[in-house]
């Protein structure tokens, strides 16, 4: 175990026993995810560094002037917690280059979460229709309008604007390691238990894990209309919208959906059972590694122990055996003393045995 790694260690340890809220936008661990990260942090080669238990959200892409440039070059997107590269170009398909450019662009910056639950969601028997869209749009949901009746002309508008996505996204994991040898064998307990997802993360400092399943799921639900605010204030006649909070003075480009209300409805069930699974997955890979982080915290403590299993350097560690052996060497001692004694006894007995035998002949045979 390096010195960094231990130090690295103490910090995110000192951290989640703080009350200060981390990093991340809920501010602490979720609570389905406690018993599964003490018992990894309990084993001296591992130590998380972040989580989640799994959610349902829908996001709102960003909007970026120009593009960051990865270390080889390539076109690199950012947002508040994802990195996006383009994937996959077709050799001479300009239209397809183009669209990953404007892909590139609309995901740079200013993405917003519009909605993010860490539990299932519960859907309401009555007045579904607003609910859905109040919960799923937020703050945003007064922009929202229906699907119109024919998208057919309204496609390119789609493929160059903002989009909506609605997220299913299981528990993640991020783990340092002390060694690669130790992330080889975590990573094996990881695809056991269903992660398939899971890899170590090349690093030249750190030797990171990332434990992923297959859960997940990622849907455009509506797109950011790229027209003006007067005219797309003008056309919003002609579609249905759904006012849940009063609009602002100033107007906005609405937010158009592209799929139907049943359609989102039914996003969410899907979600909800995937929690389920999610659940039990979790449950599974905590009994797994349960078993596993005890034999090889055992294995690794076995001789730096004392009787009580403290913990002992080692000068404690010869005095104690030095004890051992001397007290070892005292019960040796003391067996042999007591089998000499007992001999000796014996050895009495016999005698005055036989000469009460000679006595009893020589009465005999005057």
């Amino acid at each position: 175990m390096s010195d960094g790694f231990a130090s690295r260690k103490q910090k995110v340890l000192i951290a989640l026993n703080s009350d200060t809220p981390d990093k991340s936008p809920k501010g602490y661990v979720d609570e389905p995810l406690l018993p599964l990260i003490m018992l990894i942090n309990k084993h001296k080669d591992y130590v998380t560094t972040s989580s989640c238990s799994g959610r349902i959200c829908t996001y709102l892409e960003g909007m970026e002037e120009s593009l960051a440039t990865d270390d080889d070059g390539s076109q690199v997107m950012k947002d508040s917690e994802h990195k996006f590269q383009g994937e996959g170009e077709g050799e001479g398909d300009e239209h397809h280059s183009s669209l990953q450019t404007v892909e590139a662009e609309k995901r740079a910056k200013g993405g917003q979460w519009l909605y993010v639950s860490h539990d299932p969601v519960v859907i309401p028997t009555i007045g579904m229709e607003h609910w859905i869209v109040k919960t799923l749009f937020g703050s945003e949901a007064h922009r929202v309008t229906l699907m119109e009746d024919n998208c057919v002309d309204s496609v390119q508008d789609m493929t160059h604007s903002q989009l909506v996505y609605f997220k299913f996204e299981p528990m993640i994991l991020h783990i340092e390691a002390s060694t690669p040898e130790a992330a080889k064998l975590f990573l094996n307990h990881s695809l056991f238990s269903g992660y398939r997802n899971s890899g170590i993360v090349p690093s030249s400092k750190r030797t990171m894990l990332a434990i992923r399943s297959t859960l997940k799921l990622d849907v455009p639900i509506a797109y950011v209309s790229t027209t003006n605010s007067e005219s797309s204030a003008s056309s919003s006649s002609s579609t249905k919208s759904i006012c849940v909070e009063p609009p602002k003075s100033v107007a906005e480009p609405k937010i158009h959906l592209m799929v139907s209300l049943a359609y989102l409805c039914t996003l969410i069930k899907l979600s909800n059972d995937k929690f389920q699974k999610n659940v039990a997955q979790i449950h599974r890979f905590e009994e797994r590694l349960t078993e596993y982080l005890k034999d090889s915290n055992e294995c690794s403590t076995k001789k730096k122990t004392g009787d009580q299993g403290e913990w002992e350097d080692k000068e404690a560690r010869r005095q104690r055996k030095r004890i051992e052996g001397l007290r070892k060497q005292q019960d040796i001692t003391k067996a042999e003393t007591e089998k000499i004694e007992i001999d000796v006894l014996e050895l009495g007995d016999t005698e005055v045995s036989l000469k009460s035998e000679v006595e009893t002949v020589a009465t005999a045979f005057p």
